[in-house]
């Protein structure tokens, strides 16, 4: 056998075993490791202003899947008194900006209209701290109180240009739901207007779902820590 089919024999094994292993670990749910140091949540604190981040929009023009995650946790937060207003920031490539998109879904979520603010121009996460402090509107400094709103494993990249741009005073929370007890405007507490409805009790946690949304995980995972790398090697972070 000659030398390049022996490496490309070595090749398809390594990829078929590398392969396999990734299946084998997704599938059984098993941890990986560099989603935990991804990962910063924190505690919000009484904030001047509570600042979502845009997470990308639809064909349609509505919040992502992670982007309305967002919305609602930033509505929540406002419900409890942890900002004044709630500033939606974020451009995208569409011909309406995503801070307008979130900002609708945050009214139809119950948020007053006189209680949201826009800051459309950040295209990446290292430009959302400038972009607020350049808004003369907003009223932004390095010492305000901000609870930022971003997805789990978009928490540290975003703290770290946050803290890169000189902000002394902020937490990045992505999770929170409001302690009042109005169905309203806590999804959480909702019950179905329909007094037959009963639960079905299905659930999807068979192999292929699960092997489906923890290798998305995987990769989000993956190119956060990427991202996070890139933005080092720029001097973003």
């Amino acid at each position: 056998m000659t030398k390049p089919k022996k490496i490309i024999i070595i090749y398809l094994v390594v990829c078929g075993v590398a392969f396999n292993v990734f299946l084998l670990w997704m599938a059984a749910g098993w941890p990986i490791f560099v989603d935990r140091w991804l990962v910063k949540i924190e505690r919000p604190i009484q904030a001047d202003c509570i600042v979502c981040l845009s997470g990308g929009v639809t064909a349609d023009n509505l919040p992502s899947e992670a982007g309305w995650r967002r919305v609602y946790t930033a509505c929540q937060l406002y419900l409890d008194g942890y900002g004044k207003k709630i500033i939606f920031a974020g451009g995208g490539t569409s011909e309406v900006s995503e801070a307008e998109v979130y900002a609708e879904a945050a009214i139809w979520l119950g948020c007053p209209e006189q209680s949201v603010a826009f800051e459309p121009g950040a295209g990446s996460t290292a430009d959302h701290p400038l972009s607020l402090l350049r808004s003369d509107e907003l009223g932004i400094s390095k010492e305000s109180g901000l609870n930022i709103v971003t997805s789990p494993l978009h928490s540290r990249r975003t703290a770290l240009c946050f803290k890169k741009a000189g902000f002394k005073n902020f937490r990045i929370v992505a999770n929170y739901v409001s302690r009042k007890q109005d169905p309203a405007l806590v999804r959480q507490l909702r019950t179905s207007r329909f007094e037959s409805y009963r639960p079905s009790g299905k659930t999807y946690g068979d192999v292929l779902i699960r092997l489906r949304w923890r290798s998305s995980y995987f990769f989000e995972a993956l190119r956060e820590a990427a991202a996070i790398g890139l933005y080092w090697l720029r001097g973003k972070v």
